[in-house]
This record gives C-alpha cells, structure tokens and sequence, in this order.
C-alpha cells in the first residue's frame, strides 16, 4: 500500500485524508479508473440519496433475510471489506483510495459494515465515510447471493438509531433505486450536507447483529 505522504491526483496535488473529507464536505468524491490509477474527483450535477421517507426493503430480499443465517458486524473487517469491494475486473478502487480510506477508518471517520456466514466466513460487506449526519456509502461486495444488499439493511438500521438523516448513494444504480434512492440536484443536497446535524459515536448504538424482517 503507498505511503500517504507519496499519494496524488492527476493534477499532481497531494490527496490526503483532510482532503478526501473536505471534498466530500464540497459533495465532491475521489475515483480511479483503475487499481493502479491516479485519483480524479467527481461531483454530479445530481445525487442518489436514500431518505427514511422512501426507504424500502424489497420484497424478495425481505424473503431472502428471512431465510438467511447470517451474522452482521461493524468494523471487525475494514481493509478486508474494501479490497473484496475492488476485487473485479474493472474498479474505480485504486490503492491510493484504499490506503487512504484505511486511513480514515483509524481515524474512526470510515466504517465497514460486513456479514459472516455461520461458518465463520466473510460472504459480504460495505463500507462508507461520516459526512456530518449523512453516511456516504462507497461500494459493496458479495460471495453470497445477497449479502452486500443485507448490510445495506443492517447499515440503515444502524443510521436510523444513530440520528443520521440519509445514506449518500452518489450515483444511481438499479440497486440502490430498489431500496428507494432518488434523484436530487447538486444544491438540494448542498444544503442539506450543511444541515444535518452530527450524530454522536458510531458506537453509540448496539449494531444489529440479525436482522428481523
């Protein structure tokens, strides 16, 4: 993993972790077009948020918890969580963004959400950074069909208990539309990045360990 100190973004600036927080704070957010890529930042002109107005649980995955044994956890797995989430053919996850995600993590700023199989097993998992009371969700993975969505359940249940206002999709996806994310422009989500109130410690609340659907 590159020291910090060495990363950079195509424009040849230093990228540290007070960077990656202060640009999400200005609704911007590291990518790479490869493992090995230099960081560039992107900021649409809409965002894909889920609110707890919309939030959804589809019905095939509320079938699917139900029969599921699954354990849930909360930063038992960090580094794991995100480099299982880079591990395909083509990622936006570069080294530079892990290391530097890794970073916020021991600063207590980015947290994985993971699901362990009855077996002891790692099968899925998220992760994502505080952005006042907004949780910005990064990416997601799964060895086991469903799983990654699961966290995502354990994950708002955990926000909702936290006081947080809203899961930060960034861009809309087919699976983020099915647990009620929507479009909204750049300056709406301005202000309410602005407004949202910090919640207290991640571990302020028990993290739900099964999910009762």
């Amino acid at each position: 993993m590159r020291p910090l100190d060495r990363i950079r973004d195509e424009d040849g600036i230093p990228v540290s972790p007070a960077r990656v927080l202060r640009a999400y704070m200005e609704r911007s957010f590291p990518m790479a077009d490869h493992r090995d890529g230099k960081i560039f930042w992107v900021r649409p002109s809409e965002r894909a948020l889920i609110t707890w107005d919309t939030y959804r649980i589809p019905r095939s995955l509320q079938r699917a918890i139900r029969k599921s044994n699954l354990r849930y956890s909360t930063d038992m797995a960090f580094g794991a969580v995100v480099e299982a989430c880079a591990a395909r053919h083509e990622t936006w996850i570069s080294r530079d963004i892990e290391a530097l995600f890794c970073q916020l993590h021991t600063l207590g700023l980015a947290h994985s959400v993971e699901a362990w199989n009855a077996e002891g097993r790692l099968v899925g998992g998220m992760y994502g950074l505080v952005v006042r009371g907004i949780f910005a969700g990064e990416s997601m993975f799964h060895l086991k069909t469903g799983a990654g969505k699961m966290c995502i359940v354990a994950l708002i249940e955990h926000l909702q208990a936290l006081g947080f206002s809203a899961l930060d999709c960034q861009q809309q996806t087919p699976h983020m539309e099915m647990f009620g994310a929507h479009l909204i422009r750049d300056d709406v989500f301005s202000m309410m990045v602005a407004s949202s109130t910090s919640p207290g410690d991640w571990d302020d609340a028990p993290f739900p360990t099964r999910l009762g659907i």
